[in-house]
């Protein structure tokens, strides 16, 4: 697939080493209520700290990164840990058959999807019958993150799409907004 996002590979490296947010990623995978027999979705992956996160607790573990240069730092990192893949694509046109993961998340992302509607519909069509959409964002007023209104008019879009039931909650300096299929 084409790179969606050229980013220099200094420039993804760069972003790898000082960007990182592990609390973000323990606290996804926590809240995610996964597995053994899960298979779950990193869209924005970035480094892939929570797919190797997820990695042991699940049965497969995917991210997915619109930047070929960071989906090609997640793989590396990944060495051996054989349960994981990586691949180039956007939320907007995930490269993944429908039904095909009991968790999709995103990581401090969604705020830089280019079309959050059709990212959220392929979210929904990639999700198992009974799975779980999350996203991870600060708590911000800035074009980083979401504002609580932002975060609850998001639950009302993800009704709207077809999920089941959305709900947001503040963990930490997180605002985490999960929706069932």
């Amino acid at each position: 697939m084409k790179e969606v996002n050229p980013w220099s590979r200094i420039t993804a490296e760069l972003y790898a080493l000082f960007s990182r947010n592990p609390k973000s990623s323990r606290l996804v995978v926590e809240l995610a209520e996964l597995a053994r027999d899960h298979v779950t979705l990193d869209v924005g992956c970035g480094p892939g700290a929570a797919v190797r996160m997820a990695a042991p607790l699940v049965r497969r573990a995917v991210g997915v990164d619109n930047s070929a240069a960071m989906v090609h730092i997640a793989a590396r990192r990944s060495g051996d840990v054989t349960n994981v893949e990586y691949q180039v694509g956007s939320a907007e046109a995930l490269p993944f058959a429908a039904a095909s993961f009991d968790r999709v998340w995103t990581v401090h992302a969604f705020h830089h999807w280019s079309d959050q509607s059709v990212g959220i519909t392929e979210a929904l069509r990639v999700l198992r019958p009974g799975g779980r959409f999350l996203v991870v964002e600060q708590q911000s007023g800035r074009s980083h993150g979401l504002t609580t209104a932002e975060a609850e008019a998001l639950t009302e879009r993800l009704i709207g799409a077809g999920f089941s039931d959305a709900r947001v909650s503040r963990q930490r300096k997180e605002l985490v907004i999960t929706a069932d299929t």
